[in-house]
């Protein structure tokens, strides 16, 4: 029987995207594979209607399914950027799972492997149950990667005080992070709220993560060797496959806005990037310091800006710059 791949894309932020990037290079070497794209129905609707505008993307081995946001129905939002996060996370497991037994019975393949966002610790799990192999995807940096991996040695390390007095200390106990201060470890792994539902989270996918058959990675080996022999010590397999812009270029997307003829009129590394990505929005005040700041420095610059919190203050200066939402699920 023909392979069966179970793909499970995290719907926030751009960890889906660049998923289903690296699905279309499986699906294309392998056609005879059967590629099963599960996320919610908003996260799908937007990363798969460039194929459906650009009919040489589309691939018929690769068919997205719609899983529960976790919303429940008449739900008010308290306004915690994270909520929905939380909300998709915790229904996460039972949809997925309801969603590729649809699948399975669809195709006729039983599921052969399981490739998910690293997010989805319980993927490893799931995948073990059914006896496939688990190959998670990590869409941010080594650096990062390795510290939520080490989590449990950091934290014991340096003991119930944390980092307190000691912001400057460096990972010297962990090979390749001996320059990464305390400091700049990513929030929740020695300092901030540990006991959050998203710190919990990244813990347990770090403990998850060494059970992998392969962990996968956006980045290449020589960006930081240090970090990369670090992460194969620690890893079964660390696959460096990025930087993913440059080994598979993405669908063309319509210039509707005119952002990129814009661009191309303007020197060379001449113009300031602005994104707080589509989960996380600063309040009001903080978007009128950034707009003030832009307006002050007269540099030219691209803000990608979610529609219902563009600023006035940004739209005033449309003549040096490019404000719109750019942002993909």
């Amino acid at each position: 029987m023909s392979n069966h791949v179970a793909v499970f894309a995290f719907p926030f932020g751009t960890h889906a995207a660049p998923l289903l990037a690296v699905v279309r290079r499986l699906a294309a070497s392998s056609p005879s594979t059967h590629f099963s794209f599960f996320s919610t129905q908003q996260s799908n609707s937007s990363i798969f209607s460039v194929d459906k505008q650009n009919m040489d993307f589309m691939q018929s081995n690769i068919k997205a399914y719609d899983v529960s946001d976790g919303v429940p129905e008449g739900h008010v939002f308290s306004g915690n950027p994270l909520e929905r996060i939380e909300l998709f996370m915790k229904s996460a497991r039972e949809s997925l799972k309801k969603a590729m037994e649809v699948a399975v019975s669809e195709t006729g393949r039983r599921v052969s492997c399981l490739v998910s966002d690293a997010f989805f610790w319980f993927a490893c799990e799931m995948a073990e149950e059914i006896g496939v192999v688990w190959l998670p995807f990590w869409t941010a940096g080594p650096n990062s990667l390795a510290a939520h991996v080490y989590t449990d040695l950091i934290r014991e390390t340096f003991g119930a005080g944390g980092m307190v007095g000691r912001e400057d200390e460096t990972l010297s106990l962990i090979q390749g992070m001996s320059k990464i201060r305390t400091c700049d470890l990513p929030e929740g792994v020695l300092f901030g709220n540990t006991e959050s539902f998203f710190s919990i989270m990244l813990h347990k996918m770090g403990k998850a993560l060494p059970r992998a058959a392969a962990v996968f990675i956006n980045s290449f080996e020589e960006l930081d060797p240090g970090i990369t022999e670090c992460l194969k010590s620690k890893l079964k397999r660390f696959l460096n496959i990025g930087p993913s812009n440059l080994i598979s270029a993405p669908p063309p997307v319509a210039d509707t806005s005119g952002c990129i003829t814009w661009l191309d009129k303007q020197k060379l590394a001449s113009v300031a990037y602005v994104s707080f990505g589509s989960v996380a929005t600063p309040p009001p005040h903080e978007l009128v310091a950034v707009a003030e700041a832009l307006e002050t420095s007269e540099i030219p610059f691209i803000w990608s800006l979610k529609d219902n919190s563009k600023v006035q203050e940004a739209q005033r200066m449309h003549d040096r710059g490019c404000v719109g939402d750019w942002s993909q699920g």
